[in-house]
């Protein structure tokens, strides 16, 4: 018995391997990786940088994929073994979820980058499904409590190694920019370079393995909360411990990322799971109740009364949309010139090259009147606009070729290239290199362009793509081409020249220019299920028991990472972690349901037995006592107490005898 029953454990915690891998060890994979980004074929990226040098994403791709084969074999291997899966029915949204993917996916435009990801962020198709059999694969072979100590106690020696580099790097003491970091990171063909590698982060900021600051909100905004939970589940003393200093470890390294939505995304969690923990008591909720809504008009107050107040505020909101921030708000390349629109003001600019080689330029306003020019710098041949609407732009006759001529325009300490040709016109010189006619995208003004840090901007340009999205997303990995890139000013004025919208700062936006608007409702509406069973549960269980303060930390890290996805992406360092904990998150509520009985409707006396009493005829009460003693008897299987069966048969037999006085 105990040798079966060893061989059985075994065979279990081997089954949880590729679990351990996804959650543990892949977000510790840092290593070079160099790959052409297929990118050059477009106007606005440059073709000397085709080929790119990748650390942090392409090799954790590929052992997701690799990962999530063998995960998916398991799960083949049991279906044709004829064993019974697990299942509820949230799973039927996901996969409504899935086919949504793989349908954008397969009638997607952008079919390379489907399959093989792109530029920082590699997280094509493949990875998606990954993600979801994961999920699906830990709900189905997480059946007892041990199992999740395994999950929990070997993945946190990745989950470990994460935090501490971050935690160091905050203190200035960075492994990546150690010989022996460089060293493990790069082939031998790069050894002989070494300080030629480094990593454009400010001095004491933490990223880790995770590579983007902004994603150790997602990190550590799940593990804060459920090391949280698990202190207070623990029964050891060392064990809490060993908890107490991961917790702090990890707030440290959060504050070292200066990401300020992982704070924000802790403080809406923890309103949301307390009131979860005080709806246990109707008093105390109501209390709680109160206790929010005079924070909420409290935080107001101090938003717009305190120094620190209005800083949150202005982060969060934003202080200006660009166009009234900036003095440039449009630029066209027409045939005859260059239209500026300068705070509203139209200017002219065009020029000739003539015989001798001099180039004459020439400026007028809306009303076709000539702007005179005086010349500031003589060396340079700078020019100066004599009019107090255009007093922030000079302009420069160039050369950019022998053969090419152009003007360099400086607007606001800006430097704008233009040139123009016999078919085209006018064009502009792209930060990329390339000639091109200047296309202003089409955004929205429901955000300030400054708000969540620069995010609204984003925002604003994802907005007008929605609707061409409602039904199919444009496939995986493919927010990148969908967006528009062309956006020059926001570029030169704030993001700095050759700096693309990877990503839409918004997990649930960019789901729904990938997949469409049917899919990622599918994937809420799988996501909320899970949070509403979780508050169904925790509001009933028995919380002195260890799984149910594991479980509830399971639900409050998932809860923290879907508030900070609303500005943050899914991304191969921290999503798997998060579909990781979903899946256990699961399993666990299905264990405290079964084992605690939970949601169980209470059974109805038998047809059998109610028939009988409909029958019978009004008697003494002994033997109304009789009647009622076997019904207890014949239900009693059914779970269903003596005292209730009395109550209700002894209702249904006197409104028989006041049916049959009558």
């Amino acid at each position: 018995m105990n040798t079966n029953g060893n061989k059985n454990t075994l065979k279990a915690n081997k089954i949880l391997i590729p679990v351990i891998l996804l959650i543990g060890l892949i977000p510790i994979i840092v290593h070079s990786f160099v790959y052409d980004t297929n990118l050059a074929q477009f106007d606005w990226y440059p073709e000397s940088a085709a080929k790119q040098t990748d650390f942090f994403f392409a090799w954790k791709m590929i052992a997701i994929i690799l990962v999530g084969v063998v995960m998916l074999a398991i799960l083949l291997i049991r279906y044709l073994n004829k064993k019974e899966f697990a299942f509820e029915n949230s799973f039927y949204f996901l996969m409504v979820y899935a086919l949504f993917v793989a349908m954008s996916a397969l009638f997607s435009s952008h079919k390379y980058w489907v399959a093989h990801g792109t530029y920082e962020l590699f997280e094509p198709v493949w990875v998606v499904f990954v993600y979801m059999i994961l999920c699906y694969y830990v709900y189905n072979y997480v059946q007892e409590e041990k199992q999740i100590e395994v999950i929990l106690r070997w993945s946190g020696i990745g989950i470990a190694i994460v935090t501490l580099i971050g935690f160091f790097q905050v203190f200035g003491l960075d492994y990546f920019k150690t010989s022996l970091g460089k060293h493990l990171m790069t082939d031998t063909s790069w050894w002989n370079q070494l300080d030629k590698i480094s990593f454009n982060f400010a001095d004491k900021t933490a990223y880790t393995t995770l590579y983007n600051p902004n994603f150790l909100s997602f990190y550590f905004g799940m593990l804060i909360p459920l090391l949280v939970c698990l202190f207070i589940g623990a029964k050891k003393m060392w064990h809490r411990l060993v908890i107490a200093v991961a917790e702090i470890c990890c707030i440290v390294a959060l504050v070292g990322s200066r990401s300020s939505s992982g704070f924000i995304a802790l403080a809406i969690g923890a309103v949301i799971l307390a009131l979860v923990l005080l709806s246990r008591k109707k008093k105390l909720f109501a209390a709680g109740i109160v206790v929010v809504i005079i924070g909420m008009i409290a935080a107001g107050v101090l938003a717009n009364t305190t120094g620190i107040g209005q800083t949150l505020k202005k982060t969060v909101v934003g202080t200006y949309h660009m166009k009234d921030q900036f003095s440039l708000n449009d630029i066209k390349t027409n045939t005859d010139d260059v239209e500026l629109d300068i705070w509203n003001n139209p200017l002219y600019v065009s020029y000739d090259l003539g015989s001798d080689g001099v180039i004459t330029v020439v400026c007028k306003d809306a009303d076709g009147q000539e702007i005179q020019t005086t010349e500031v710098d003589q060396e340079n041949h700078i020019l100066a606009l004599n009019d107090e609407r255009f007093a922030n732009i000079q302009i420069q006759p160039i050369m950019f070729t022998d053969n090419t001529a152009g003007i360099k325009m400086i607007i606001d300490g800006v430097e704008w290239d233009f040139s123009k040709n016999d078919t085209d016109g006018y064009e502009y010189l792209n930060p990329a290199g390339k000639l091109v006619k200047f296309e202003n995208p089409k955004v929205s003004t429901l955000f300030l362009d400054d708000a969540m840090s620069n995010r609204g901007h984003i925002w604003n340009k994802t907005i007008p793509l929605l609707g061409k999205h409602a039904f199919m997303g444009s496939g995986a990995n493919t927010y990148m081409f969908e967006v528009p890139q062309e956006d020059y000013i926001s570029q030169n004025y704030v993001y700095g020249a050759n700096s693309y919208d990877v990503k839409a700062h918004s997990w649930y936006l960019q789901q729904w220019v990938e997949t469409g608007l049917i899919g990622t409702l599918a994937l809420l509406v799988f996501l909320f299920w899970y949070l509403v069973q979780s508050v169904r549960i925790y509001r009933r269980v028995d919380l002195h028991e260890s799984i149910s303060w594991v479980g509830f930390g399971l639900f409050a890290a998932v809860l923290v990472y879907m508030i900070a996805g609303i500005a943050n992406d899914s991304n191969v360092c921290t999503a798997p972690v998060f579909w990781g904990m979903l899946g256990l998150g699961l399993a666990v509520n299905r264990m405290l349901v079964k084992k605690e009985n939970l949601f169980v409707k209470e059974t109805t006396v038998s047809a059998e037995s109610d028939t009988a009493v409909k029958q019978s005829i009004p008697k003494a009460a002994e033997s109304v006592k009789a009647d009622t003693a076997q019904t207890v008897q014949n239900t009693q299987g059914a779970g269903v107490t003596e005292s209730s069966v009395k109550k209700k048969s002894s209702k249904k037999q006197s409104r028989k005898q006041r049916k049959n006085q009558k």
